[in-house]
């Protein structure tokens, strides 16, 4: 499991997590969105991260605590505010009944983007992974239902656009 998985693992542990994104650059940064945080100062907000981190059964090693340099906690009215919502570029439907989802983000994103599908009953998904050669940040991974809830294009993309954090491009 990666620093990231850990954190997530942590946070999620300690209160009700609506969606977190982290980036490793010389150092964990990002935020989480939770409505734990409604009428908590940025203070009292910063604790409760750092409680989550220090106190979890994941065990973040102390050079692993060390990494995280920021994580900013957001209610989700915040959110709505100033963040903007993860955008699926394509979803394409492959042979043997299984779809392909592109977005344009950081692994944590492509990460969220999977659990929408993959909590869904009969849904299975790959590890997502950057596509080689593209401009920016391109990622990808595969989703497929089962012989009983076939995952289709179309539902796919029913299923990403009733998550409030992801936006599915017109043209999907």
């Amino acid at each position: 499991m990666d620093i990231r998985e850990k954190i997530i693992e942590a946070l999620s542990g300690a209160f009700t997590v609506d969606y977190v994104r982290l980036d490793d650059d010389d150092g964990i940064t990002g935020f989480v969105v939770s409505p734990r945080f409604q009428g908590m100062s940025t203070l009292d907000r910063q604790l409760l991260i750092e409680d989550a981190l220090r106190k979890t059964t994941t065990r973040l090693t102390p050079q692993e605590v060390r990494q995280v340099l920021m994580i900013a906690g957001l209610t989700p009215a915040e959110y709505d505010t100033v963040g903007a919502r993860i955008t699926v570029h394509n979803v394409n439907e492959l042979a043997g009944g299984a779809v392909e989802v592109l977005l344009y983000g950081a692994p944590s994103d492509a990460e969220y983007v999977r659990g929408a599908l993959k909590h869904q009953k009969g849904i299975k998904t790959t590890e997502p992974k950057r596509v080689p050669g593209a401009v920016g940040t391109l990622m990808s991974f595969q989703a497929r239902g089962s012989a009983t809830t076939p995952l289709t294009k179309a539902r796919a993309i029913r299923i990403l656009k009733n998550d409030q954090y992801i936006q599915v491009m017109p043209n999907a």
